[in-house]
């Protein structure tokens, strides 16, 4: 079971790796393209569309092949095709790149949670917080490779063709180690003794759903628009334009180490209210300096850190009360709060895209702090109206 679970951590890793190397070389494909905010925006939707198309068929791929093979067959797809934004001449046909690359992740997505519920069930206890901290991680190395990248001029193309070799490569060096097809498991004695009524598989799901369509839009904002908001607002050179964006992951990395024992210990509905609570407190500081318009990029960073901060766990106590619902499969409810995740980061490139070429960047940053405060309150009231799951996963231990 440790080998499987260093694998999971290697297999998030990857997957933060990947987009994390692409966020902070955007301003340059922007400018070797030649195309304003709007129509990037417009080619950023490709990540999203991909993912929503491609959503439905990771579970029952992962039904039928199990999540080992989904894993590596999108996993690898996902590397393979990473040079292709690099080398987009047009608008459209970097936007046809973004929709195979957020196919690919969204399938590798689905199933590597898929995965990770499998072993957070075998061992007993939670873990998957730990393995979405391996996401940031990632994210986090990617996000230094890629500014370093662009501080030294690197050509993307070259770029993205060195880190789809060395991560296709760690990536199968792992797979062995993942969990084959996921046996049916019996009920526990604990089920059995839980008043299974209690939770309505539906109405729970929506609510973790409206949850991850907007930790989506305040996810995406500084992976898609960090660099370009630096660029502009603050001033920031190729090299530290992408500081914010590791700023963030770094600190959604720090949230995400310490995020299972803090589940355990004040339960996941509370844990999504605080750090919903942290990032709106945290786009609203940005918001300030960029209606002050002051250049003071260490507050900015520092804001950017702290949303990271709060981010950190969103995702993952998402995926975990979804993997566990009572009278659905794991897969099937990943799926599920995966696909409406995927339409957040569909709709974020397009709207934020036409709506900072017409007003700027402080209507965005107002958007996404009531966001957080919205997440906020649904954290609250899930945790009422489904206590089930907050006692779930303190018994876990």
């Amino acid at each position: 079971m440790n080998r499987a679970r260093l694998s999971v951590l290697v297999v998030f890793f990857v997957n933060g790796a990947v987009f994390a190397n692409w966020a902070p070389r955007i301003p340059e494909i922007q400018n070797a393209l030649s195309i304003d905010v709007a129509t990037l925006g417009l080619a950023l939707t490709g990540v999203g569309l991909g993912g929503l198309a491609a959503a439905p068929l990771a579970a029952s791929l992962v039904r039928r092949f199990g999540s080992r093979w989904a894993i590596l067959a999108s996993g690898l797809l996902l590397c393979s095709s990473f040079v292709l934004p690099a080398v987009a001449v047009s608008w459209w046909t970097l936007l046809a790149a973004l929709v195979l690359l957020g196919g690919a992740d969204s399938v590798m997505d689905i199933s590597m949670n898929a995965q990770g519920v499998l072993v957070e069930e075998r061992l007993g206890r939670s873990v998957l917080s730990s393995f979405h901290a391996a996401w940031s991680v990632g994210a986090v190395v990617g996000g230094v490779t890629g500014a370093a990248a662009a501080g030294v001029r690197m050509p993307v193309a070259a770029h993205f063709g060195l880190v789809a070799v060395v991560l296709g490569a760690v990536l199968a060096a792992v797979g062995r180690g993942l969990l084959g097809p996921e046996p049916v498991a019996p009920t526990s004695d604990v089920d059995r003794d839980v008043p299974q009524v209690v939770v309505r598989p539906t109405a729970a799901l929506a609510m973790l759903g409206v949850v991850v369509l907007l930790a989506g839009l305040m996810e995406d904002f500084p992976q898609s628009w960090s660099a370009v908001y630096m660029t502009t607002e603050e001033g920031a050179g190729p090299g530290s334009a992408g500081i914010a964006f590791v700023a963030f992951s770094a600190a959604m990395l720090i949230g995400r180490l310490v995020g299972d024992r803090i589940v355990d210990r004040f339960g996941p509905s509370a844990v999504l209210t605080g750090g919903a609570s942290v990032v709106a407190v945290a786009f609203l500081v940005i918001l300030g300096v960029s209606s002050l318009a002051a250049d003071l990029p260490v507050l900015v960073i520092a804001a950017f850190a702290l949303a990271g901060l709060g981010s950190s766990p969103l995702f993952p106590v998402v995926f975990s009360l979804a993997g566990r619902l009572p009278g659905m499969s794991s897969a099937a409810a990943i799926s599920v709060v995966s696909l409406v995740s995927r339409i957040g980061f569909l709709l974020a490139p397009l709207a934020v895209g036409h709506v900072v070429d017409a007003s700027g960047f402080g209507p965005v940053l107002a958007a996404i702090a009531a966001a957080g405060v919205v997440v906020a309150v649904i954290g609250w009231c899930y945790g009422r109206r489904f206590p089930i799951d907050t006692d779930q996963s303190r018994d876990r231990r």
